[in-house]
């Protein structure tokens, strides 16, 4: 078949492939929600279908239709093409057998591809070589267009000995790429096989197995699954202890394995824990659109050249809510400037809202934070699956969101050391508060996480109750939200007593030493606890005089033994963050709210006031005290119910009851040792009588004023006040009319 005719029938080939409908419109639409095994099972059917009909083709069994095949096959792959459909047949079996075990979905990476396309076209390459392949006319007869690709095409120039090398060295490169085996490994059995022959075939079954647990994953990008190992390393760096055995980190179907001798769980069984897996959460396809970039950068520029400020524009970077323009300003002029040039910019680029960031952090320039024609969004899947959250170093790894230039935001909870989230209502808030719990709930066991949850909306954190990590039911009562506080501080002592006894700093210091002791000594590891409070502002307004003092404690003091606190409000005012729990809570997030004053308030500083909402905030942490902005992750209710679904049926099936502890909403037991707090039942039973004393001294006189209680029972001008409102309240007196007298509405015949 002369070359001409060959190249007439390959072009009516591709003309006829041109032509047909687009695959991916012939199957179902394959969403994320659907089974994992219905995309497996199309695969195995199409890899064993194609594998048939390959061979059919080859050996001339599939009419003309294969004819036209078994061309194009010889034209590309030539003698090589009686191997193409083994490839299909081994890619069948190994779908086959991973069906059998969806934790090993993970395994199927872009190297297994990689690897066997080095493999074919080592082969192919060879067949070359031995064939004498030196022109295209005769690439049919060795390894078609694939290995004249290889030799004489890329390697020819070599000779025979070099190329070959080459060709040797990319077959085995794929070889290492397929079995994911490292050069120690392959030398060690090679060794090995000196002595026994029989163990050179040791290495045939790693190609077919190359999805067990010693597997190397590098796919960090999958949008199925990220099975990312972090096994012996995290292993030796993670706490120990006779309890608890050492829980390596582990994400959507690893196991974990627990010694239960804690008292909540039963028989003393090991219990096989499962951290959810990451199919439950959703992904977006959307991108964010910046619009026409070079024209903002020049609109920027002739703006700020109208009032006299020199700049030169340099790059600008697109995030999911913003695009950053940035410039270096000319020498000599003064940021606070540019800075009262935001509306005559906002205007200039027909804008509601822009913010400038003067100076970028880490460089000498200045920011303007223009929003998105198209925001995209962040989802929390994508930042779970990344490897900055699989192989977080800190503890309490807590996933932010992304930053204007699109890169992901991991912060460490313990470090932070406790948080305060405020905006106003529909910023975001609880919302990301949801993917906080969830990029906890996505890392840890009950074992190693407690949490308390107090919800004063009653409708936000209720979707995790049952969860097997609360110790509490979702409080939605502020005298048990208190009793909790109370419980909390009294958690506190005990473990600072166990790092007194043991001479230790922190509790990952402790923790450490429990993993090295002996089990006679009859001590437990300390798992972290995080303590979330959905509405401050509620709690606050009810019992103030109570709840400051505990949180100005615990924040204080409660880092070392692994307390957290995280604290939510939508009335970012004065009276609920009030200076002492803003000195003692460095980490703070703001969402968008209504005014300068209010970002002042969360911030010390404006900027919340300008951004977006829909989770568009800004976080000030220790390590930065200048605000980032971010955009916050979505988390819808279901993929917050699916989580829960599946932790609350794990610790059934595996006999793990809860972590639940009726004292902890109960009155404490014990005294709470905390400065400033006046709670004892004396206190309360002295201010009891002082209140039934004015009552009756107030109805005797019919006059109700804080001067005429002040004089009649000796008590000073804060504490009469207290009382005349208690009265109001009660409906004993009547509102304040300025300079006149209240009304008493009781009289003593009453």
């Amino acid at each position: 078949m002369s070359i001409l005719v060959k190249k007439n029938i390959l072009h009516l080939i591709l003309s006829y492939l041109a032509n047909l409908p687009k695959i991916p419109k012939l199957l179902p639409k394959l969403t994320p929600e659907v089974d994992i095994n219905t995309k497996i099972t199309i695969w195995i059917v199409v890899c064993f279908a194609l594998s048939i009909l390959l061979y059919l083709s080859i050996f001339n069994f599939a009419g003309s239709f294969g004819g036209i095949i078994y061309t194009l096959l010889s034209l590309v792959f030539g003698r090589a093409a009686v191997i193409v459909p083994l490839g299909f047949m081994a890619a069948g079996i190994i779908l086959f057998r991973v069906q059998k075990n969806l934790e090993l979905v993970g395994s199927l990476n872009s190297r297994i591809i990689w690897g066997l396309i080095f493999i074919f076209g080592g082969i192919a390459g060879f067949l070359n070589v031995i064939f004498n392949v030196a022109n295209p006319g005769t690439m049919q007869r060795g390894g078609g267009l694939f290995g004249y690709l290889f030799y004489p095409f890329a390697l020819g120039g070599l000779g025979v000995i070099g190329g070959s090398l080459l060709l040797f060295c990319i077959s085995l490169i794929g070889f290492f790429l397929f079995t994911q085996l490292t050069f120690v490994e392959f030398f060690d059995k090679i060794k090995s096989s000196f002595r026994d022959p029989g163990k050179l075939l040791d290495l045939i079954p790693d190609i077919f197995e190359v999805w067990n647990g010693k597997t190397k994953i590098s796919n960090l990008k999958s949008e199925e699954f990220v099975q990312s190992l972090k096994s012996l390393n995290d292993a030796k760096k993670a706490p120990k202890d006779p309890i608890l055995k050492p829980i390596p980190i582990a994400t959507g179907s690893e196991t974990i394995k627990i010694d239960s001798l804690n008292p909540k769980s039963t028989n003393n069984q090991v219990v096989d824990w499962k951290l959810p897996p990451f199919d439950i959460l959703h992904t977006y396809k959307t991108k964010s659109e910046a619009g026409n970039v070079e024209g903002n950068k020049a609109i920027i520029k002739d703006t700020l050249s109208h009032f006299g400020i020199s700049v030169e524009m340099t790059e600008a970077v697109t995030g999911p809510t913003v695009t950053q323009y940035t410039f270096k300003p000319a020498n000599g002029v003064k940021l606070s400037s540019i800075d009262s040039l935001q509306r005559d910019l906002a205007l200039a680029l027909a804008v509601n809202n822009l913010r400038l960031e003067a100076p970028v952090s880490g460089k000498s320039l200045v920011g303007v934070e223009v929003p998105n024609k198209v925001k995209s969004q962040v989802s929390l899947r994508d930042l779970l699956q990344t490897q900055g959250f699989v192989n977080f170093e800190g503890e309490l790894p807590v996933a932010i969101g992304k930053d204007v230039a699109g890169h992901n935001l991991i912060f460490s909870l313990s470090k932070m050391p406790h948080l305060l989230v405020a905006g106003a209502t529909g910023a975001g808030k609880s919302i990301w508060i949801n993917a906080m719990l969830l990029s906890l709930l996505y890392r840890y066991s009950p074992q190693d996480l407690k949490v308390v949850l107090v919800d004063m909306k009653r409708v936000e954190l209720k979707l995790y109750e049952g969860v097997p990590h609360l110790v509490a039911p979702v409080i939605t009562d502020a005298e048990k939200a208190i009793n909790a506080l109370k419980w909390t501080v009294l958690e506190m002592d005990r473990r600072y007593k166990l790092l007194e006894q043991f001479g230790k700093r922190n509790i990952k210091d402790y923790n450490d030493f429990i993993s090295k002791a002996s089990p006679e000594m009859g001590v437990e590891n300390l798992p972290y606890m995080v303590f979330v409070i959905d509405e401050l502002g509620d709690l606050m307004m009810l019992a103030k005089s109570e709840v400051e003092p505990i949180i100005v404690r615990l924040t204080q003091m409660s880092r070392a033994v692994g307390i957290h606190l995280v604290l939510g409000t939508q009335r970012p005012d004065i009276h609920v963050v009030t200076g002492l729990i803003k000195a003692n809570v460095p980490t703070r997030i703001a969402f968008a709210v209504a005014s300068q004053i209010d970002s002042r308030v969360i911030l010390d500083s404006g900027g919340a006031e300008k951004l977006l909402g829909q989770g568009d905030g800004l976080i000030m942490s220790p390590s930065n005290m200048q605000p980032i902005r971010f955009q916050g992750p979505f988390v819808a209710e279901d993929e917050v119910r699916k989580c829960v679904e599946f932790l609350k049926e794990q610790a059934v099936t595996s006999g793990l009851i809860s972590n639940l502890d009726s004292d902890v909403t109960e009155p404490p037991k014990g005294r709470v040792n905390v400065p400033g707090m006046s709670s004892s039942s004396f206190m309360e039973d002295e201010a009891d009588d002082v209140f039934e004393e004015a009552k009756r001294l107030v109805i005797q006189y019919q006059k109700a004023s804080t001067s005429f209680l002040q004089q009649m029972l000796g008590i000073g001008y804060p504490k009469a006040a207290k009382i005349i409102q208690q009265m109001e309240d009660a409906g004993l007196v009547g509102p304040g009319n300025g300079s006149k007298p209240r009304d008493v509405y009781i009289n003593q015949d009453d």
